[in-house]
C-alpha cells in the first residue's frame, strides 16, 4: 500500500485521494480501508460516504453500499452522484424498477442530462421497453451526435428489438466513437452469435480480449460459444481474474459461471461444482427471492383459473389462431421447438416478450376472475394481438416463446381462445443442472440455489398437471426433449399438425435459418439435432444431492 507522509497522516482529503487512486488501479480491498480512515476524520463527508459505497459495490456489499448513499441522501437529496450510484446498486441487485426510480431523480438534478439518458436508456432496454430506450438514445444524440454511450446503448436496444442488421451497424458506429471499445466489440460479437455467424462472434471477443483481457463478459460469452479441453489457456486467463479478490464482483460472479461451465465439458464434477455453487451463492445474495411467494402464485393461479371459470367466459374472445406460445421450464427445449416452427415459411418467430405478462398485469388473480366479463377477455386479446403484432409480418402465424408463459395458460385459454399453445418437458435433473449452470440476464430468481431449484420446478409441475387436466387437447400439446431429439421428424409432424400447419421439410433444417435467436441455446439451434445433452446430469448427480432431494417425485 502507498505510504502516507507523516503530515497527511490526519489528512482526510489526502486518504480520500488515496482511496481513489487505489479504486482506479484496481486495488479495490485497499481503496476501502483508506476510505474507512478518511470517513473516521470527517464521519459526515458526502464525498467520501459515495467513494466507500462505490468501493463497496464493486467488491458485493451491496445492501450496505446502499444504506450508506441512503444516509447520504437524506442529509444532501440534491447530490446527484449519490442518486447515480444508488440506481447502479439497485441494478447490481437486480432491482430494475427501483434503478429506473433512481436515475429518473438524477435527471431531475442534472444540468446537461445526455449522459444520464444514456443510462436510463440502458435500464429500460432490461425492463424490456426498448423503443423507449431508442427514444432516450436519438435524444442525447441530437445534441452529441457522437456519443459513444448512447451509440452503444441504442445498438442494444435495436439488437433487443429483432433489428439485427440495423443493430450492427449501431455497434459499428459506437465502436469507431468509444475511447475504450472492448465492452462494445463484446456486445457486438454476442448479435454475431445469434445471427448464426459463430466464427466471426468469437474472432470479435479475441479482439475485445486483446484490447481489455479482464473483461469479464467477453471470457463468459466465448465460454458459452465453445468447447473446453484440459490443458485450455483460457482455464488459467480465467481463474487469475476469479481467484483475485480485487475484481470486480461481477467479474468474479461471471467467470465462475463460465469456469463451471468449462469444467462440466471437461467432466471434471468437483472442479465445476466448486466453481458453479460459489458463483450460485454470489448471485442468490445480491437478489430478493422468496419462494414462498411463488407458492402463493401458482395456488392462486390453480384456484382462479377452474373448469367453472373456463365454462363460463370460454370462447368469448377472438378466436383468432395466429398466436402459439411454446413455454415450459427455461433450458427445456423451448428454443429450439421456436426455432423449428420458426423455419416455417408460414410462421414467424418472436422470441422472447414481456407482452403477455404486461397485458396480464394482475395481482390478485382471483379477484380478478370473479369480476371479469366477456368484454374484458376480448379487449385483453386484442391488446396482446396488437402488441405483438407490430413486429410480424402480415399474414404469417405468430411464436412467442417465453418459457414462463406456462403461468399464464389458463389465462390465455380466456383471452385468446384460438391460441395453440405448446408445453415443453424435458428431464427434470438435466432441466434443473442446465438452469443451475447458467447465469441469466434477469428473472429465474429461483435457479440460484439447488433447493430453491427443485422446489420451484416440483411448484411448475404441479400447476402443469392443473393445467392439463382443465385445457382441451386442441389447445396444450406437450413435447418432451427426449422425443424430439431421438425421432425428430415424428415429433415435428406432430408439432405442426397441432398448429394447423401444412408440412414443411425446412423445419426439419432449422439449423441453417439465419433468423437471430437471443437464448442460452445457441450450439444447439445452429446445430443439427444431437442427443448428448440426454441424462447429462447423471454423470454430475453426487454434487447434485440437495437438488434431487428436491425434486423428490418430480425426478421419479
Amino acid at each position: 500500500m502507498t505510504p502516507l507522509a507523516a503530515d497527511d497522516a490526519q489528512s482526510w482529503p489526502a486518504l480520500n485521494n488515496l482511496g481513489v487512486t487505489l479504486q482506479r488501479s484496481g486495488r479495490l480491498e485497499a481503496a476501502e480501508a483508506r476510505y474507512r480512515q478518511a470517513l473516521s476524520l470527517a464521519p459526515d463527508n458526502s464525498e467520501i460516504q459515495v467513494n466507500l459505497a462505490a468501493v463497496m459495490g464493486a467488491r458485493g456489499n451491496y445492501p450496505a453500499a446502499l444504506k450508506m448513499i441512503e444516509q447520504v441522501l437524506a442529509h444532501n437529496p440534491g447530490m446527484l452522484m449519490a442518486h447515480l450510484l444508488a440506481s447502479a446498486l439497485e441494478r447490481g441487485m437486480g432491482r430494475l424498477a427501483a434503478a429506473l426510480s433512481c436515475v429518473e431523480r438524477a435527471l431531475a438534478l442534472a444540468p446537461e442530462p445526455a449522459r444520464i439518458l444514456s443510462r436510463r436508456a440502458e435500464i429500460l432496454c432490461l425492463l424490456g421497453r426498448c423503443q423507449a430506450a431508442l427514444e432516450d438514445c436519438d435524444q442525447v444524440l441530437a445534441t452529441v451526435p457522437n456519443d459513444a454511450g448512447a451509440l452503444h446503448v441504442r445498438a442494444l436496444a435495436l439488437q433487443n428489438l429483432n433489428r439485427p442488421v440495423a443493430a450492427l451497424e449501431a455497434y459499428r458506429l459506437a465502436e469507431t466513437a468509444a475511447t475504450a471499445p472492448a465492452g462494445v466489440i463484446a456486445d457486438r460479437a454476442w448479435l454475431l452469435a445469434e445471427t448464426g455467424r459463430t466464427g466471426e462472434a468469437l474472432q470479435a471477443l479475441r479482439q475485445a480480449l486483446e484490447r481489455q483481457p479482464d473483461l469479464s463478459i467477453a471470457w463468459y460469452r466465448r465460454a458459452y460459444l465453445r468447447r473446453y479441453a484440459a490443458d485450455d489457456p483460457d482455464l488459467a486467463a480465467m481463474q487469475a481474474i476469479a481467484d483475485n479478490p480485487d475484481s470486480p464482483y461481477p467479474d468474479r460472479l461471471h467467470l465462475s459461471f463460465a469456469l463451471g461451465k468449462a469444467y462440466l465439458d471437461l467432466g471434471d464434477g468437483n472442479r465445476a461444482f466448486a466453481r458453479l455453487d460459489t458463483g450460485n451463492r454470489m448471485k442468490r445474495a445480491l437478489i430478493d427471492y422468496d419462494p414462498d411467494a411463488d407458492a402463493r402464485l401458482f395456488a392462486q393461479l390453480s384456484a382462479a383459473f377452474s373448469a367453472e371459470t373456463l365454462g363460463r367466459y370460454g370462447g368469448c374472445a377472438d378466436a383468432s389462431i395466429r398466436p402459439i406460445f411454446v413455454f415450459g421450464m427455461p433450458r427445456s427445449g423451448t428454443t429450439l421447438v421456436e426455432q423449428i416452427l420458426a423455419s416455417h415459411g408460414l410462421v414467424h418467430g418472436s422470441g422472447e416478450s414481456t407482452h403477455l405478462r404486461d397485458v396480464l398485469d394482475i395481482e390478485d388473480f382471483e379477484a380478478w376472475t370473479a369480476q371479469l366479463t366477456p368484454a374484458d377477455c376480448k379487449a385483453l386479446g386484442r391488446r396482446y394481438l396488437d402488441r405483438v403484432g407490430l413486429d410480424v409480418p402480415e399474414g404469417l402465424r405468430l411464436v412467442d416463446k417465453t418459457p414462463m408463459n406456462f403461468r399464464y395458460a389458463g389465462a390465455i385459454s380466456l383471452i385468446l381462445p384460438g391460441a395453440r399453445m405448446i408445453h415443453c418437458r424435458r428431464d427434470a435433473l438435466d432441466t434443473c443442472l442446465s438452469c443451475y449452470s447458467l447465469l441469466f440476464v434477469s428473472g429465474h430468481e429461483f435457479a440460484y440455489d439447488q433447493i430453491e431449484l427443485g422446489r420451484f420446478y416440483r411448484l411448475y409441475q404441479g400447476l402443469m398437471a392443473h393445467w392439463r387436466r382443465l385445457l382441451p387437447a386442441e389447445c396444450l400439446l406437450e413435447i418432451n426433449y427426449e422425443a424430439l431429439v431421438s425421432n425428430t421428424e415424428g415429433e415435428v409432424r406432430r408439432i405442426l399438425d397441432f398448429c394447423a400447419l401444412p408440412w414443411d421439410a425446412a423445419c426439419l433444417r432449422f439449423h441453417d435459418h439465419s433468423r437471430r435467436v437471443s437464448s442460452a441455446s445457441l450450439e444447439q439451434v445452429r446445430s443439427p439435432v444431437y442427443t448428448t445433452s440426454v441424462g447429462r446430469a447423471r454423470s454430475f448427480r453426487p454434487w447434485l444431492g440437495p437438488l434431487a432431494l428436491a425434486l423428490g417425485e418430480a425426478n421419479a
